[in-house]
């Protein structure tokens, strides 16, 4: 069982001001470092079935599962985890509260300018969370973006924001959530026509929410999007260390053992790079 810590985006930003920390100033998080220590700090976001935070400390979900697994092959036992909102998770990084982050952060050309990406380690399809029956018909972001009268909810800080702005919807029909649930919960409520996520997450939130007045939907025309556990710039040795396990990992079978248990298709993260990603973005 582990403690978890809740961190908002803006005590972060005050944490920052105090401490005057700037990612190259904060301490260095090599594997040797973390070996020495015993433990890794790991900045994760409440995103079943990536990251899995039941409320009592314990950790689950298909990111840190994966990342338990290999930071203790490389000599790394103790995970220390903290929960926060997704828009804090790499200001959090940068600053050096944090050595990792391992939940579902897709892997895109702005994130990498900003942090050191592991190869893909989860992949999933996009979809969309819609009242049941769809009574909007939404299909795609084609249809949202020339429909004036839906308004999109997505997560705050998720890469489904920027898309949808890339695809046509106007900014002023987009309303930013900290989480999942918040989303559903406005969808609901009628405060939105639509909400974005990971589809296997959306299907997760709804089932644990006992909702069966909402339904998910695929998202017509996006791309599969790929998540990877991101690292600090200069910690290149233990981001190649780490995808050196991965890549083991995928190469004897255990990989697709332990992202089948949580519903992602295993072949996904086989057949893309973090080279592909942060050139096109996922």
């Amino acid at each position: 069982m582990f403690a978890i810590r809740s961190l908002g985006a803006c005590a972060l930003t005050a944490a920052l001001a105090l401490t005057g920390l700037s990612g190259n100033e904060a301490r260095a998080d090599q594997l040797e470092d973390l070996v020495s220590r015993g433990e890794v700090t790991v900045a994760l976001a409440h995103e079943p079935p990536y990251t899995d935070y039941q409320g009592s400390g314990a950790v689950g979900g298909a990111a840190p599962t994966l990342l338990m697994r290999i930071m203790s092959e490389l000599g790394v036992e103790k995970i220390k985890p903290q929960l926060m909102e997704f828009a804090a998770l790499i200001p959090s990084l940068q600053a050096g509260r944090a050595d990792v982050i391992s939940t579902g952060l897709y892997i895109n050309p702005e994130r990498c300018k900003a942090i050191l990406f592991s190869e893909p380690d989860l992949c999933v399809s996009e979809g969309f969370a819609v009242v049941a029956g769809n009574p909007k018909k939404i299909q795609g972001l084609a249809d949202i973006a020339a429909d004036g009268g839906i308004t999109y909810g997505v997560c705050s800080g998720c890469s489904a924001e920027r898309r949808a702005v890339e695809m046509g919807v106007p900014r002023d029909r987009i309303i930013t959530v900290p989480d999942h649930q918040n989303g559903i919960k406005m969808l609901i409520d009628g405060r939105v026509d639509v909400y974005a996520a990971p589809d296997l997450a959306l299907r997760a939130t709804v089932k644990n929410m006992g909702l069966d007045n909402v339904e998910v939907v695929e998202a017509q025309g996006e791309p599969v999007k790929c998540s990877g556990v991101g690292f600090r710039r200069g910690a290149e040795t233990l981001r190649d260390a780490f995808d050196a396990k991965l890549k083991a990992l995928k190469e004897s079978g255990e990989y697709d053992k332990i992202v089948s248990e949580y519903g992602f298709n295993p072949e996904f993260a086989k057949t893309v790079t973090r080279e592909q990603l942060c050139s096109v973005g996922g």
